[in-house]
């Protein structure tokens, strides 16, 4: 394996091991022996609840979805994100040459695009249409679900081999065998609180003779621990056997589209033959076929994504039909199962809907980003509270919940600073940053009515925290 750029990268976070200098790590990951005969550690699973908004029967309902996600040993992450270097060139290469276009996740474009681009251009492509039918498709559990000898066969068969080099089966049996514990074990075996931050100086969690005495009894299999923690039994598809790749190792992503090339050409043969287009980000899937061709689509999809030991979430399918009016207008009509058409409904991609005329974040979006958002306001409250302030300190949740960034809250000129050096204790720029880049690319009005609509509600937030600080302290 010849050398490659961009893969060393130092992990500000807290692990078993102490993060380790370049050299060190150059002498690690370009040593195949070293490699095959190193000591994975077990991953840190921490799991993240996301939100979302379902309609059932006409009313809108909060659903929890877990997100297994894990981290990596300094060492280990070394290792994964060599290797992705390595065989992300390999995949990149063969879409070159069959035409990626198509896989839309993980990758780099020139000039750079994002999941803003990606909608907009379906959106775009459905919009120049008389009439469509379209069709949103999410694979089951994906990442959790990946069957691991389809996988160790196309990695492989990506290296040209017959099987597994011994530095690569390694590598690839850390990924799928590894052992895990979760961030909330850890908090109980360390007395309610683990170190996050490995600091200036490099410090793991805990000594080796703590690993082996208080977290090596707590480690399990990382395929049970997943569906422990998202609280469902594994599909009954999997039949026992353990599954899936970890989120968030650096080589997770590379593998995924690994694993979907064969599906992913498969797929677009089908669904060009029906003179329509595919597109998937990840496990989430966009057909756009001519009117009446839908069906015949969804099923080639189940059909490909069938061969490859996945399934379809019936339960997320979306379809939708957008027909042109007399008057020239397009609009969107919900399909049921069967492809009947129902009531008016927009379809939902990467972020955004669109009606057949106004392209819009979607509502679960900006939903979550109120929850943070009172969230955080509630908290700097009760902080006043606590340190008998006489008002809210109100610039850090100006810069982070609002369009004002760091220009107006930290002064003029404080972002655009060399290497974008920021101000001690000033939050990351948030979601307004990315509805800003929203309203760039796509110059949707119904964005930038959202944008105004919800500034408006965190500053009608902040004021009332603001007044509530105030009167509690007896300020006029």
């Amino acid at each position: 394996m010849d050398e490659l750029e961009g893969w060393y990268r130092r992990r500000s976070y807290a692990h078993f091991d102490c993060p380790i200098s370049e050299s060190q790590a150059k002498k690690l990951v370009t040593n195949p022996t070293r490699v095959s005969r190193h000591a994975f550690w077990p991953v840190i699973l921490n799991p993240q609840k996301l939100l979302s908004i379902k309609n059932e029967n006409g009313r809108r309902v909060w659903k929890a979805k877990i997100r297994p996600i894990v981290f990596a040993a300094h060492s280990d992450a070394h290792i994964y994100a060599y290797y992705a270097k390595c065989m992300g060139r390999l995949l990149e290469d063969r879409y070159s040459k069959c035409g990626g276009e198509y896989v839309l996740a993980y990758r780099r474009f020139v000039p750079p695009r994002c999941n803003v681009h990606f909608a907009l251009e379906a959106f775009e492509e459905i919009k120049a249409q008389d009439s469509c039918d379209v069709v949103a498709i999410d694979v089951e559990g994906f990442f959790d679900a990946l069957d691991h000898e389809h996988l160790k066969a196309a990695w492989a068969d990506l290296l040209g081999e017959d099987k597994l080099p011994d530095d690569h089966y390694a590598v690839f049996r850390a990924c799928t065998r590894g052992a895990a514990v979760t961030v909330p074990v850890l908090r109980d075996l360390f007395g309610g609180e683990v170190r996050r931050r490995a600091g200036k100086v490099g410090q793991a969690i805990c000594e080796p003779k703590d690993f082996r005495a208080l977290v090596k009894p707590h480690l399990r299999s990382r395929h049970n621990l997943v569906w422990e923690v998202k609280k469902k039994p594994a599909p009954a598809y999997l039949k026992g056997k353990p599954a899936g790749i970890p989120q968030g190792l650096p080589i997770s992503a590379v593998l995924a589209n690994l694993y979907m090339y064969d599906a992913d050409l498969a797929i677009q043969e089908s669904i060009r033959s029906l003179g329509g287009t595919y597109r998937r980000y990840s496990d989430d899937i966009l057909l756009v076929v001519p009117k009446g061709c839908g069906a015949a689509a969804e099923s080639a999809v189940q059909t490909e994504l069938g061969k490859v030991k996945l399934q379809v979430n019936p339960g997320k399918t979306v379809r939708c039909r957008f027909l042109r009016t007399t008057e020239g207008a397009l609009r969107s009509l919900a399909l049921d199962p069967h492809f009947k058409e129902q009531n008016l409904s927009p379809i939902s991609y990467l972020g955004f809907t669109f009606d057949g005329r106004d392209l819009r974040v979607r509502d679960s979006t900006i939903a979550r980003f109120m929850i943070k958002a009172k969230r955080a306001i509630e908290r700097a409250r009760i902080a006043a509270f606590e340190n008998s302030d006489r008002q809210l300190k109100k610039r850090q949740l100006y810069a982070r919940l609002t369009s004002l960034g760091y220009g107006a809250a930290y002064g003029n000129g404080v972002y655009v600073q060399a290497d974008n050096i920021l101000p001690k204790g000033a939050p990351r720029l948030g979601f307004f940053k990315y509805l800003k880049l929203a309203d760039r690319i796509t110059d949707s009005e119904a964005v930038r009515t959202q944008i105004r609509q919800l500034e408006s509600q965190v500053f009608r937030e902040i004021d009332q925290a603001e007044k509530s600080v105030k009167k509690r302290r007896g300020v006029a």
